[in-house]
This record gives C-alpha cells, structure tokens and sequence, in this order.
C-alpha cells in the first residue's frame, strides 16, 4: 500500500489476468433458466461479466481489505452478474424465494424500502456462491484476497429495467443530475409512473380474469388469473363439462393463490417438470386445493387417452468432429488374493472374468473373437480389442476401446493387466474416457466409472492393498484389530485411504455406513469402532479433539496428512449435485450431503497420478 492509503496491487496489469471462462456463463443461466422456466415465469436473462475498467474503478473505491476503510472485512462481490427481468410485478418475491432454493445457501438479499413520501430506485439484489466447480474454472491469480467467488443476481421488471439503466448510467456512474433537483425529481417521477404502470398491468389481467370467470369462459379465466407461459393448448373438454356444471368449483381456481402454484411447481426440484398446460394447471391446483373427485376422474381418463395416443419421433443430433482430449475415471493398482486359490488358478480365473467381460461387450462387433480366453487383436470404427494372454509367464493384458452409448462424442478407453510379481499377482486397472475437449467441464471428478471386471474380480477372487478389499465395513473391537489398523496406516506400500469412523450419535444411520462402504469399498478401507476405549486409544494417538472424538470421520490418503472432520463439520456440511447431461443441480444437505462430498473426494484422490 502507498504512501496516500491506495493498495498497489489494483492496477490495471492485475485485473486484465482475470479470466471468466464461458462455461460459467453457460451453465449458470442453463441452472437459473431450467428453474425459471419450469414454473412457467414470463422473463429475460441477462449476462455480464465486469469490464477490467470497471473492477478496476471498484476495487479503488471500495478499498476493499484495506485497514481502516468500511470495507476492510470484505471482498468485491459482483465479478459476475445476473439480471432476472420479469414482465409481472408481483412475480418478482416470488422469484426471489425461488432463487434461494437453488443454490448451496440462499441469497444475501439487499432490498429498499420505498416510503409513502418518496419514489426511488427499487432495488432487489442477491448476492450467492458460485457453485465450486464453475468458481475453480475462473482465473485470478493476483487479486484472489480481494474479490470474493460469489455473484450478484438482480430482479426487476421489464418496465423499471429500462429506466434503470439510464438512471445508472447518468446518476452512478456520472454526475449529470448534479444540482438539478428538478430534472432529478422529474426522472424519479417517471419511475412513479412505471410503478403504477406495473401494478395496472397486474390489476388488468386479474380483471379481466373476473371478466372471462363470469362469461363462464373457463380456458381464459385460468390463463389470466395464473399468468404464467402456458403451452398453446385449450383446457380439456372433460374439465371445461365439470365447470360448466359446478360454477363455485371454477370459482375455486379462480380465487386460489398463484403463489402457491408457483410453489408447488418449484417443488418438484428432481423430477421432470410439469408440462405447464391449462388442463394440468387445474390437476396440480385440485391436488393442493379442492381435491374434486370429479376432476380425479377425469383426469385419470385423460391419461390414459394421452398413453393410447403418444407418437414419439425424436431425431438425434451429432456435433461436428473435434479434437479429443482424454481423461482418467478410475485406477486401481492391487494384489489378486492368494488364499483360497493357488497363484495359477487365480490367473486363469481373473483373466477369464476379464475376456468374459472383453468377449460379451464386443461379440457382435467382432464375429471372430475366441469364446475362451485367447491372445486376440481387431479393430472396426469406433471399436478396438486387444489381448495379449501368456498362462506360462501369467500375465494378460487387455485394451480396448468402444463408443458411448448415450453421448455420441464420448469414446472409452480400458487398460488392465495381470501378472506374476515373485510370489505376488498384481492387477492393474486404468479406466478412461475421450470426448471433445469443449465438451469437458470439471477436471477433477465429472465422472466416475469403474470397469465391471473390476468388481468381479473382487467378488469372485478378492482383491488386496494390504489387506483384503470389501465392499463393507470392518469393525474395530480389540488390541488385534487396533494393531492391524494400525499397521494399515502406516504401511507405505499403501494405495488407497483408510476412512476411520467414531460414531455415537444417531447421525450415522442418517449417513448410512454400510450405503457408503457399498460405494468404495473396493478401493477404500472402511473401519468403525465398535469399542469405546479403543476408540479413545486412538483419537489420543493420532491427535484428534478429546472432547469431540467420538462422532469423527478421520481419512488417511497415502502421502497426505490425515483429514479430521469432527460432528458440526459432518452435520452443517452441503453438497452441489449436478447432472450435466440432463442439465440438473441441487443441493443435499447434513451428514448425507458429507456422504457425497467424502466420496467424491475418495474418487478424485483416485485418479491422481502418484
């Protein structure tokens, strides 16, 4: 910091090496936009990331972290920006409660207060967390301490955005309203005039729902009292018969509140949308509201007239060819378990489970392929095999590669091998996949798949780093066991973690042990406690809290440092779920959302090159 209190690192140098990729772009308005649109709200999104000018300008106004200043403890907030523009004035709380649900925490909401007396800028501001795979892709390598990996959502309607914008753009960020107090209460007017404008847009349509409700016109009593981007499709004969003979039933729909549709469209946070269709307006709203047997029925009629007469004819579309870059799922490398069958016999039967899966994937691509196992090579489009099997020397190596059969630009890619090490069988297993690098979003952990040898293998033979692998937990109950855990951890030829749980608390059954040892067992060790004083021998050996032991999970990743999370850690955890190939994203929360989050650490350790 110079001499007249002007931190030296905000220079323009500095702020043009931020970079903001365009996924984040994309896929924060593909995650708010999925939302906005199932509950059917009239809208527009706009985008914007801040010029270097303009972070540049903040910083030096903000005097963000710097000692002394009213923002000492804080960090720009608006890198990225987001405006939700809504055509109905009474949509815009509702929208808000909405964008709360859809991230990791809900907003931190900046919100005026307009009085009887005055007209000003209605501001509805919030500020959120970028979702962490979207905050890592962005680069700041110098200003990190100073702008924080969160962005701002602003709500407006559409006839107050306009004159925001130009307020902005003559008020904030120049002066041309200086001293002219007449001019200035002249534009605030107009902004009178827009809110009124809002609220008669509102009352209009609400009338003219009342209009259409006593014209017993039940198609456009809906559409005006619900506002919302119905589908080009009547209300149903059936409904429109049981209205026509029950007027106070559709005065029902007519009076019930649209907000709480809305709310009930915003629930079904992970199934398929509700098609938002007059006809099945009037089922989600008799669900919640009058519950009517007559419409029950008529809508079970429905159905199953929709199901007689469903046509699908859905075209697939193919990205043009692009460079492919490669990126690894799964490794595992692990001993063949020697104790029940000799060294001979547990080759030929890993290599058979391997050349089972090998023969049964790809038969029908290549007709030729031995239906024993054999040394083999082919090749046809988009399909490779290749085994080479010596039972003399004991070893096998299989490669191949084969299309996805759901995503046509993805290709996947299996290495394995087998072989005789001194008294030892290793087996290796590399899984990958290759797809257009535009395509690919998160280094670290998008995918995660295992070949199903692998498991076969474990099931039918067993599989040892150490010790044997299970897809189960394993007990901690005496001295032995102690000593033998022990052992595990500090055995450097060790590949994969040791995750020790401590469990007193109701929480374990919530985070479902047994589920989670299903997940990784087979390239984790999953030990419990079963013994409180052992439980205490080794939270005193290996460091943990004494006070805060006993509901503990402790991770030892080879090479790392043990990992402690303690009971508040497991319980006020949150986790970002998202599916990019159906473009879904939600959040778990408490010791599941922990569940999630260990696994997904345990698999991204996985793939690291060692």
């Amino acid at each position: 910091m110079d001499n007249n209190g002007v931190n030296e690192v905000f220079n323009k140098y500095n702020v043009d090496q931020i970079v903001v990729p365009d996924v984040v772009k994309e896929d924060l308005l593909s995650i708010i936009e999925e939302k906005l649109s199932k509950v059917g709200f009239y809208y527009r999104v706009a985008y914007r990331v801040k010029t270097s000018d303009s972070i540049l300008n903040k910083l030096l106004l903000k005097q963000y972290r710097i000692e002394g200043s009213p923002n000492e403890h804080k960090k720009m907030q608006d890198l990225v920006g987001i405006r939700v523009i809504l055509y109905y004035e009474d949509d815009v709380e509702i929208c808000k409660d909405l964008l709360d649900t859809i991230f990791a925490t809900p907003g931190i909401w900046e919100t005026t207060e307009a009085s009887e007396y005055e007209f000003k800028a209605s501001k509805v501001n919030g500020i959120f967390k970028l979702p962490s795979y979207l905050s890592k892709n962005i680069s700041n390598p110098m200003l990190s301490e100073y702008i924080d990996d969160t962005f701002e959502i602003q709500v407006r309607t559409n006839s107050f955005e306009g004159w925001h914008e130009i307020e902005h753009d003559t008020r904030y960020k120049g002066s041309a309203f200086g001293g002219n107090e007449a001019l200035a209460r002249k534009m605030n007017s107009i902004l009178a005039t827009y809110e009124l404008c809002d609220d008669s847009m509102v009352g209009l349509i609400e009338d003219l729902g009342h209009h259409h409700y006593k014209n017993k016109n039940w198609n456009d009593m809906l559409r005006c009292h619900y506002r919302l981007k119905f589908e080009n499709e009547p209300l149903h004969p059936y409904v429109e018969e049981i209205f026509n003979k029950d007027n106070e039933l559709a005065k029902q729909f007519y009076k019930f509140r649209r907000g709480k549709l809305i709310k009930q469209l915003c629930l079904n946070v992970y199934g398929r949308a509700a098609e938002l269709t007059i006809t099945n307006i009037v089922r989600i709203v008799n669900q919640i509201g009058p519950n009517d047997e007559r419409l029950n029925d008529a809508f079970v009629k429905i159905e199953l007239e929709k199901k007689e007469g469903a046509s699908f004819n859905r075209r697939r579309r193919f990205e043009p060819f692009k460079t492919l870059g490669q990126y690894k799922v799964f490794h595992a490398k692990t001993d063949i378990d020697l104790n029940n069958l000799s060294i001979e016999d547990a080759f030929r039967k890993a290599s058979n489970l391997i050349y089972s899966w090998v023969n049964s994937r790809f038969n029908e691509v290549f007709t030729d392929i031995p239906e024993e196992v054999a040394s083999y090579s082919n090749t046809s489009p988009g399909y490779s095999v290749m085994v080479s099997y010596n039972p003399e020397k004991l070893e096998f190596v299989e490669n191949t590669t084969h299309l996805d059969s759901n995503v046509a630009t993805r290709l996947w890619i299996s290495d394995a091998y087998i072989r005789k090490n001194g008294d030892r069988l290793e087996f290796e297993v590399t899984n990958r996949y290759a797809e257009p690098e535009d395509r690919f979003r998160d280094s670290d952990n998008i995918l995660f798949s295992r070949p199903n040898f692998y498991g076969e293998i474990a099931d039918n033979i067993g599989i040892c780093d150490v010790e044997k692998l299970k897809e189960a937990v394993k007990y901690v109950d005496n001295n032995e066991d102690f000593e033998n855990l022990v052992s595990l951890i500090n055995n450097k030829d060790r590949r994969f973690p040791v995750v020790v749980f401590n469990a007193e608390g109701d929480w374990i059954e919530e985070f479902d042990i047994n589920y989670f040892a299903y997940l990784v067992g087979y390239y984790s060790h999953i030990k419990m406690f079963s013994n409180k004083d052992q439980a205490r021998r080794f939270a005193n050996d290996f460091g943990l809290n004494m006070t805060e032991y006993v509901n503990s999970i402790t991770v030892f990743y080879p090479d790392k440092e043990p990992i402690t999370s303690y009971n508040s850690d497991i319980m006020d955890s949150s986790y970002e779920v998202i599916k990019f190939e159906k473009k879904k994203y939600w959040n778990e929360t408490g010791c599941r959302a922990f569940r999630r989050q260990l696994v997904a650490d345990i698999r991204e350790n996985n793939i690291i090159d060692r």
